[in-house]
This record gives structure tokens, sequence and C-alpha cells, in this order.
């Protein structure tokens, strides 16, 4: 059971909240901009599922140690710096083409859900935001608050996948374009790198 008084409200911030850009919904639109629905598909579920680990910190006090740890929280941050900053590095190293057809490689789409789950779980501030939020929509008087979390937790990740899945499907469809012209290829390139970048130093630099 949970608290159905907010509940409303508890969707609308959801929506709100989902719809924030960050690196798991770049990684989405990147994938399915550059290699086809499929591959934009994949990455939303794994963005999606990386979001589960913080969920179940949250729900289990793991989140806790991340807030009141600075070594935990510092680790975990700077890990998921280089992760963002590898991945720009990457992009602007690789000499393979930046959009190919991927569409029928399942090996390609199970290294982009992973490469999802990654950018998700490296990111403390997750955990710290799930500690904050949820709690706001908890009832103590109903059934524990663990409980609690994770449905709302699953509400939240369930939101998540659709409006990412929309995102990625809606990227995928500018993709003919993309491929007839060599310019763009080369601005989206440099485009996704220079993002992935600005938001891996960010990260390092952030504070709790």
């Amino acid at each position: 059971m949970i608290d159905t008084s907010n509940f409303t409200l508890f969707i609308v911030t959801s929506i709100a909240v989902i719809f924030m850009p960050g690196p798991a919904m770049l990684f989405v639109i990147s994938n399915g901009l550059t290699k086809g629905p499929k591959a934009s598909i994949a990455a939303a579920f794994g963005t999606t599922a990386g979001v589960s680990f913080h969920l179940f910190c949250a729900a289990f006090g793991l989140a806790v140690i991340l807030k009141t740890s600075a070594i935990a929280f510092t680790v975990v941050k700077f890990g998921g710096a280089a992760y963002l900053i590898y991945l720009a590095i990457k992009t602007l190293l690789s000499k393979e083409q930046i959009v190919n057809d991927f569409s029928d490689n399942e090996k390609t789409e199970n290294s982009i859900f992973l490469q999802g789950i990654f950018i998700n779980i490296l990111n403390p501030k997750l955990s710290i935001f799930f500690l904050a939020f949820l709690p706001q929509f908890i009832n103590p008087n109903l059934t524990s608050t663990s409980s609690q979390t994770l449905i709302l937790g699953t509400i939240f990740m369930a939101m998540t996948i659709v409006i990412f899945i929309g995102y990625g499907l809606c990227a995928s469809l500018l993709r003919q374009k993309v491929l007839n012209s060599p310019r763009i290829l080369k601005a989206i390139k440099w485009c996704f790198a220079s993002i992935f970048m600005a938001l891996g130093v960010r990260l390092a630099l952030s504070e709790k």
C-alpha cells in the first residue's frame, strides 16, 4: 500500500524530473539518432536498470552511506565522472562511422544496455535524490517505508522508460537525415563528445 493522497503530485513531479536533461537522456537520444530505434530502446532499458540500483539503495538505507560518507560519495562521483569523460574521448577517437546499421546486431545492443547501466550506477546523486524525493510521498502509518519506497520507485522507473523510449524513437526518426549529411555526422560527433565531457567535469566538481 502507498499513500494515495499525494499520488497525483508524485506523478506530476516525477514526470518533470524525468524530462530534465542529463547523461542518461543524452545517451538514449544519441543512440536513437546514430544507431536506430532498437539501439535507443536498449539504451532506455539500460539507463533505467541503472536507476534500480539507486532505488534499492534508498529503500534499504545504503544511500545514507553516500550522503554521510565523504569518501564513499567521492569514490563513486569520480568513477561516474571518469566514465562520462571516457565516453566523450571514445566518441572523438573512434575511427568507425558514428552512424551504422546496428539494428540486427544483438551484441551491440547488449553493449549499449550495459553502458546505460554504468552511466546511472556511477552517479551517486541519484541515490541521494531518491533519499530526498521519495520520503515526501511516504506515509509511515501504512506499510513499511521500504515497501512504499520500492513501489514508488518502480512507478518512477516505469515512467522513465516510457519517456526515454519516446525520446529515443523520436531521435531515430531523424536518423535518415543524419545519414545523408557528412557535416551533420561530424557535428553530432563533436556535440555528443562535448556534452559528455561537460557532464563528466560537472559531476567531478560537484559537491554533495
